[in-house]
């Protein structure tokens, strides 16, 4: 039972660098098409973010599993589908989107930092190692503020605004 449980926590943290990594990726790319300044520092802070805890997770790896490639790891198959292969595939490289095209690639980082707090709430529960299951609810209130912050953006973003709700002053 113990070994079952030890797999299923490596196939969630193997799932959980496949989707850091993908946060990382996604939002350098998106940064590099938002034209508004505050918006282009949120998504590079949160890139850095999703690098950050890609480096904790496989640290953990290291600790619990020494030894262990973490490419070679299969990655739990109830997030193995989570993210594409690449940020924004049918877009052609240095190409960018429209503003509705925005919305939805904020949308769709909401839904990617979900996913990320149900992963991280498993193996917090699942694990019996203090360091992991402390590593695990510290990144689940972590996603769970990058998933604000998605949320309050598409809100004012949705509303013809800018992020953060910078709205300019009409002349008129």
């Amino acid at each position: 039972m113990e070994e079952q449980i030890l797999k299923k926590q490596l196939g969630l943290l193997a799932a959980a660098i496949r989707v850091e990594t993908y946060g990382r990726d996604f939002y350098l790319r998106m940064s590099e098409c938002v034209m508004d300044k505050e918006g282009k520092l949120i998504l590079r802070s949160l890139a850095k973010d999703e690098r950050d805890h890609r480096t904790w997770l496989i640290r953990q790896i290291d600790r619990i599993f020494p030894g262990k490639n973490v490419d070679t790891i299969v990655p739990d198959p109830d997030y193995a589908d989570i993210v594409p292969q690449r940020p924004f595939p049918d877009l052609p490289p240095g190409a960018c989107f429209s503003s509705q095209d925005e919305i939805k690639a904020v949308e769709m980082g909401i839904e990617v930092e979900k996913a990320s707090v149900r992963m991280y709430s498993e193996v917090a529960s699942l694990t019996r190692d203090p360091e992991l299951k402390a590593l695990m609810q510290r990144l689940v209130e972590w996603e769970r503020g990058h998933q604000k912050t998605l949320e309050d953006n598409l809100e004012y973003l949705k509303r013809g605004g800018s992020w953060y709700g910078y709205n300019p002053i009409l002349e008129g």
